[in-house]
């Protein structure tokens, strides 16, 4: 499809020769690449916690432990349900946006025009586009008329666009004025746009979430810590020749005790909040994953056109020569402007006007004659009358006005300086002119520019005060740039798209720069790409075809109000209300979400590390294990599905971009596991060793009664934990304070395995006194793990910063 096509400009296309052409070019559709529903829902049982979970499912059934089985596949579908639950939604959300979204087109066929939808046009098809359609594929015209476009959302110019008969428009761009018949010359993925789709599937391909990567590397490490220890008391039980089925069941005892069975649970419902409290703010989330994403980004690429400003022209402060005033020249502007089909530029002149109050002068002048702009001429005249006296009003490109114009002395060069400065500011000119009497006076010259959206500046201030670095990139040129960054307070380095491609160092000219301009599409992908190699976190915000395959790249894509079908699916989140304001809110939000996580991630590996080493060490030392089965999973229960109330916990809002250190968090876990382990064995011990103990609880001291006082300590001690890790490097007492939505839930669980352990069910029961006993002895160890989880987040920090 690289040579034009050529059809009957009566007729168009027969049914016949449509069938033919679309068997040979197919529809005109960029197809998108679904992964099997089915392969969609088993990939969810792949991960390595849910793998851990489906080994103690199994091993449950080999010991027939069948009541313990149900409870770890409840926990399994639990963990399923909530992300396929959130996903369902989300893509219900999408596909109602696809509906809204959906084109048709005007096509002659057979001899008449009729409509259709547009992706089933085909190359040779002639279509009839008027003032305000968006253009259905990339196409020829064939009328004389001229034509106004913009092309924004494809190439980022801010500025519409002239097109005339023979050249070629591009699919989705809007015609502003002008209605006129074309010729469809390429379709789908042929077209200007489709191209990007290579780049968006590249994206796609290469896409991996750090979320996803941080569960993988916390499964990794629980189950090889889980791993060695069974083996270990497994090759020891089996050297003491006991019998298979107690080898079985004790190891199943180890994996339950191991696996954190409502992590994903607890992680998904904790984004799945985070996702509806950024849709209150009219904003969807169409990747789960890209809430907690959002927490990490460190750079925000931002695009300009229709992002940062409205994408729609302004007036900025004009300029008057002679005796003629602004009322006077925004009168004879208006005159020259298109009054059948109101261009931009019309509509600009038009709201000026009247927003000054000059239209009251307009009713003065009758309309004789009217002469359209034109490529050739660039200019547009008008023919008015006054009183019987006729004028002409020119107005278009500044130079060729002036042309016209017999100037005193000096006055021309001081006019192209004044439209200079104007062009190095970033603004487009018009100049204005008045015939009278045979004799033409420049009245003005009016600048256009593309402004700033209310609260973009505002918004960019923010972002960079939660730690982010701001770089806009812009199919504009250089001195337009320059000056929409300047009123955005955006500064630094600024290049061009030609600089960009020649440099040597592309990654460290890319790390550098600010302001990036000219670009297309392929730019703006490879400067994402270069930024994430550089190991940044890296935010996408678009609304163009052009800016799909960038918005695919990053590791947040956010597409802006008013985008393009094509960015808003590549985007991770769409914002359905103009502006950026809902940004700083999702920052906020998934710094909240982030910190849940992680406090939650360090509770449930201590917990997992106590647990287990605590069972496996008195195994080996005293021989028994200290719990039986279906207490572990019993405090499983306790510990985790309350706890996911964590989602609606207050959190800490960090002012910088917050990542996965592993190394950290399991440094913290493991600290706080082993000081869980030692609370735990020491209590073990003293009721094994002393008599002391038996007199002071009152109550005999067998095995049946340390099942129930262990389970109750390891309850109560867990919750304890999780208000320890909650504040991360601070003491537990510091703000934010806990939520009442988690605080009666996290505390209520506690409540609960105490009334179990007092009355008895599933254990033996254990008296009051052993009860408050248990409570102080957990607190006092509480206060303990809270002031050495600080010193240890302090040296930590440390020794980061003389390794920095």
């Amino acid at each position: 499809m690289n040579t034009m096509i050529h059809t009957s400009e009566k007729h168009g296309l027969t049914s016949r020769e449509v069938e033919r052409l679309r068997e040979q070019y197919g529809f005109n559709s960029i197809e998108e690449k679904k992964v099997s529903p089915l392969i969609h829902f088993l990939k969810k049982f792949t991960n390595p916690i849910t793998l851990m979970i489906e080994v103690a499912f199994v091993l449950s059934l080999l010991a027939h432990k069948t009541e313990d089985a149900f409870i770890i596949l409840a926990l399994l579908a639990v963990n399923i349900g909530v992300e396929l639950w959130q996903e369902h939604k989300t893509s219900h959300a999408l596909e109602a946006l696809k509906k809204n979204l959906a084109l048709t087109a005007t096509v002659l066929r057979d001899g008449r025009f009729i409509s259709i939808p547009a992706r089933e046009l085909v190359p040779g098809d002639v279509v009839k586009i008027i003032l305000g359609d968006i253009v259905p594929a990339d196409v020829e015209i064939i009328d004389d008329e001229i034509v106004s476009v913009d092309q924004s959302s494809i190439t980022g110019e801010s500025l519409p666009v002239e097109r005339k008969k023979g050249d070629i428009l591009y699919a989705s761009s809007i015609v502003q004025r002008g209605s006129f018949l074309a010729r469809v010359q390429k379709i789908g993925e042929a077209t200007y746009i489709g191209t990007s789709a290579h780049l968006v599937a590249m994206a796609e391909k290469q896409e991996k979430s750090h979320f996803q990567e941080a569960i993988f590397r916390i499964g990794k490490f629980l189950a090889i810590v889980a791993g060695i220890l069974i083996v270990l008391v497994v090759g020891v039980f089996l050297i003491q020749g006991k019998p298979l089925i107690e080898i079985v069941q004790f190891a199943l005892v180890l994996a339950v005790a191991s696996i954190p069975v409502a992590l994903p649970a607890v992680l998904s419902v904790t984004m799945a909040i985070g996702a509806a409290a950024l849709s209150r703010e009219k904003a969807i989330v169409s990747n789960f994953k890209s809430v907690e994403e959002l927490a990490g980004v460190d750079m925000l690429c931002v695009d300009k056109t229709g992002t940062l400003t409205k994408n729609e022209l302004t007036i900025a402060e004009p300029k008057t020569y002679h005796q003629f005033s602004v009322e006077d020249l925004f009168v004879y502007a208006f005159y020259a402007s298109e009054k059948e089909h109101e261009d931009a530029i019309a509509h600009a002149i038009k709201e000026y006007a009247q927003k000054h109050g000059f239209l009251k002068k307009i009713d003065e002048y009758d309309i004789v004659r009217f002469v359209a702009f034109t490529p050739e001429t660039k200019f547009a005249q008008a023919f008015i009358k006054k009183n019987d006296k006729e004028y002409s009003v020119l107005m278009g490109a500044p130079q060729v006005i002036a042309e016209k114009i017999s100037f005193a002395q000096g006055e021309y060069d001081m006019i192209m300086r004044d439209v200079d400065t104007f062009a190095r500011n970033g603004f487009r000119t018009l100049a204005v002119a008045r015939k009278v009497d045979g004799v033409i006076h420049l009245v003005g010259i009016i600048p256009l520019y593309d402004p700033p959206r209310d609260d973009s500046k505002t918004i960019m201030k923010k972002v960079r005060s939660y730690g982010l670095k701001i770089k806009m990139i812009t199919g504009d040129n250089i001195a337009i740039a320059r000056f929409i960054a300047k009123l955005l307070g955006i500064s630094g380095d600024i290049i061009d798209a030609e600089t960009f491609h020649n440099s040597p160092d592309n990654s460290q000219l890319i790390e550098d720069t600010e302001i990036f301009t000219e670009v297309i599409p392929a730019d703006k992908y490879h400067i994402v790409e270069a930024l994430q190699k550089d190991g940044h976190f890296v935010a996408m915000t678009g609304d163009g075809v052009n800016d799909a395959p960038a918005l695919k790249k990053a590791d947040v894509g956010i597409a802006v109000a008013g985008a393009s079908p094509a960015a808003r699916e590549a985007a991770d989140i769409i914002l359905l209300s103009p502006g950026l304001h809902v940004i700083q809110s999702a920052l906020e939000h998934t710094r909240m979400i982030f910190s849940r996580m992680q406090s939650y991630a360090t509770f449930r590996i201590a917990e997992t590390i106590r647990i287990i080493f605590f069972i496996v060490l008195s195994v080996l030392i005293f021989g028994f294990s200290p719990l039986p089965a279906i207490m572990i999973v019993l405090l499983a229960l306790l510990n985790d599905i309350p706890v996911m109330a964590i989602a609606y916990d207050n959190a800490l809002v960090n002012k910088k971009p917050t990542r996965w250190h592993l190394r950290e968090t399991l440094s913290i876990s493991s600290v706080l596991g082993v000081t869980g382990l030692m609370a735990s064995f020491l209590l073990l011990f003293v009721l094994l060793k002393t008599h002391f103990v038996q007199h002071f609880i009152g109550q005999d001291i067998t095995q049946a009664v340390i099942y129930t006082i262990i389970f109750l300590k390891l309850d109560v001690s867990g919750h304890s934990t999780l208000y320890t890790t909650r504040t991360l490097e601070k003491h537990f007492w510091k703000r934010p304070f806990p939520s009442l939505k988690f605080f009666i839930p996290a505390f209520g669980s506690r409540i609960i395995g105490t009334v179990l352990a007092y009355f008895g069910v599933f254990m033996a029961p254990v008296s009051f006194a052993t009860i408050v006993a248990i409570w102080v002895y957990s607190t006092v160890w509480f206060l303990i793990n809270d002031f050495v989880k600080v010193q240890t987040y302090k040296i930590l920090r440390k020794r980061k910063v003389h390794k920095v």
